[in-house]
């Protein structure tokens, strides 16, 4: 398919375990419930931010992790983590830790990324979204579909602005 095509052209270098890491914390940001008031909507999570979500639930998972560590890996010093490791990262970052080493699997994740940040864009809340979306692996064709849904609901709901002849239904 065309869009199967785009989605693997435009992927970019991910053959290592910095770069997937990093394209992580390019493409994934801070929910609302994790900004503070003095926080810019949109920006980046800090490598701190990352430790504390993976060290908050170490009593549950048994992984810690440092700040310090994680950006030796996002810049290659460290190239070769704990498994444990992975999955707390991969966990953090709401992604499958088959992203950290399977291309397939980093492809997915990729439009998956691409689709929520779009959502995110339309200002759709994606939490139960995200998870019908990803669990039911639509198709570029299928995901088009969702976001025109998206719109007109957004439209209908935010109520007439201008009445044209068969706008309703």
């Amino acid at each position: 398919m065309v869009g199967d095509r785009h989605a693997e052209q435009k992927l970019p270098p991910l053959d290592t375990l910095a770069a997937r890491l990093e394209y992580l914390f390019d493409q994934i940001r801070p929910t609302a419930d994790e900004l503070t008031d003095s926080d810019e909507s949109g920006r980046r999570y800090t490598n701190r931010e990352i430790a504390e979500k993976i060290n908050q639930v170490a009593a549950e998972t048994g992984v810690t992790i440092s700040a310090a560590y994680i950006g030796e890996l996002r810049r290659g010093v460290a190239s070769d983590p704990r498994t444990s490791h992975v999955r707390a990262l991969a966990s953090a970052f709401g992604v499958n830790s088959g992203y950290f080493v399977d291309d397939a699997a980093a492809r997915r994740i990729e439009d998956q990324l691409a689709l929520l940040n779009e959502l995110r864009r339309m200002d759709v809340k994606q939490v139960a979204l995200r998870q019908v979306l990803v669990d039911n692996g639509l198709s570029a064709t299928d995901t088009q579909l969702v976001e025109q849904m998206v719109a007109r609901l957004r439209a209908v709901a935010a109520g007439p602005t201008r009445s044209t002849p068969g706008d309703r239904g």
